[in-house]
């Protein structure tokens, strides 16, 4: 008999989850603090200069010495683009990732087509629902459709908390779907 799990509640900004899984980007990473529910984006500059970092430190360095000599060597480093407590977020999504952390899931693009597909299911005018089936055939499809809403004020605003419902339940469906319950919290 298989035992099921009770759900981990974690405090969640549901507003940030949702800003963090509209976006995407190959230039850095997502994820959440279990502890303290925080949003946290680790960049790809920061995780560079933080193996640039660690290959100055002594191999045999002791763990419990490891961010004191981080410290030190970042203070001493030139060049180096990322803030010393940007470095140390880093390490700790490092050493807590699959216990503390948890990435977030990429943007999917297949997926924002098909907010926008849905979305003009629910146009009420039929030329603005025909310009945007328009805009969304072939490449730059995200960006001729906005732009045609640019002109439509009152849809545009409409289409924004559209697709913040559907990416919030998206947020939710992936709580659910990694243990967690989320406890959430306002602004």
């Amino acid at each position: 008999m298989e035992t099921q799990r009770q759900p981990r509640r974690v405090r969640v900004n549901l507003a940030d989850l949702v800003d963090a899984f509209d976006t995407s980007s190959d230039m850095f990473s997502m994820y959440l603090d279990l502890e303290t529910g925080q949003v946290m984006m680790i960049t790809e500059d920061v995780r560079s200069d933080l193996r640039n970092i660690e290959e100055t430190l002594p191999a045999d360095l002791p763990a419990e010495d490891y961010r004191a000599a981080l410290v030190d060597a970042c203070e001493q480093a030139d060049g180096l683009n990322s803030e010393i407590e940007m470095l140390l977020e880093a390490v700790d999504v490092e050493e807590g990732f699959g216990t503390r952390f948890l990435a977030l899931p990429e943007a999917d693009s297949r997926e924002g087509y098909r907010d926008m597909e849905a979305f003009i299911e629910t146009v009420g005018s039929a030329r603005l629902r025909e310009l945007l089936e328009v805009a969304i055939n072939g490449r730059g499809a995200f960006r001729r459709f906005k732009d045609v809403l640019f002109g439509f004020p009152d849809e545009r605003e409409r289409w924004f908390a559209f697709k913040a419902d559907r990416v919030r339940d998206r947020v939710r469906e992936w709580l659910a779907d990694e243990g967690i319950e989320p406890i959430e919290e306002v602004g």
